[in-house]
């Protein structure tokens, strides 16, 4: 090689090529991290809103609850609550909002395929009185257009208060045997494990705003 040119050698050839090498796998381990975790915290984002969203649903569909005189397992409302069920109409529907027409609502639970129990919805549109009572006995089945609103529960079970009204003295039972309305409901919830940064379902408690003296039938 003549004095005062310029090159490079082989040796140094190899080792540019080996660092480069080297830089490019680091910035694609780098990157692979970066997408996993972005993905993890969508994943937990999407799980959170899912589960917020599910538990106010739950509120409305509970204060929505009409009042309707419906005869319905010996009883003169339109009420039917059991340990691991209910069926009543409500003015607020999952696929409609506040906007459509009045639904019978069956909140029960199931089992999951994924472990644990799960919280399932059915809705059917209130037609009248007739729709309700042909309702009123059948059992809880999960359906095609079934709604889960929480999965992978360790628990889940249905509470509901009556405040005696010649005492005034308030209890839960876990199934509803009396003639007038409950004061209350309670589904309470467990998840089947704990995840960090994940909201877990709760216990929802829902005061229900129904006067069980001088109250009129309601008609849709």
């Amino acid at each position: 090689m003549r004095r005062g040119e310029a090159g490079i050698t082989l040796i140094e050839l190899l080792l540019a090529v080996s660092l480069f090498a080297a830089i490019s796998v680091s910035m694609a381990m780098v990157l692979n991290v970066s997408f996993t975790s972005m993905n993890k915290i969508e994943d937990k984002v999407d799980f959170n809103r899912r589960v917020v969203a599910s538990q106010r649903a739950l509120d409305q569909i509970l204060q929505g609850l009409i009042p309707v005189l419906a005869p319905c397992g010996g009883k003169p409302v339109g009420f039917s609550g059991m340990p691991q069920g209910v069926r009543f109409v409500s003015s607020y529907s999952l696929t409609e909002g506040n906007r459509g027409r009045p639904q019978i609502v069956e909140l029960f639970v199931g089992p999951s395929p994924n472990g644990g129990v799960r919280l399932l919805l059915n809705e059917q549109p209130y037609l009248g009185k007739p729709s309700f009572v042909l309702r009123c006995g059948l059992p809880f089945v999960a359906q095609a257009n079934t709604f889960i609103l929480a999965d992978r529960l360790k628990e889940c079970s249905f509470g509901y208060r009556r405040i005696d009204p010649a005492n005034g003295m308030e209890g839960w039972f876990s199934g509803w045997a009396y003639p007038d309305w409950p004061s209350a409901m309670r589904i309470a919830m467990s998840p089947l494990e704990i995840k960090a940064n994940q909201v877990p379902p709760s216990t929802i408690y829902a005061p229900l705003l129904v006067k069980n003296r001088s109250f009129d039938d309601v008609v849709y």
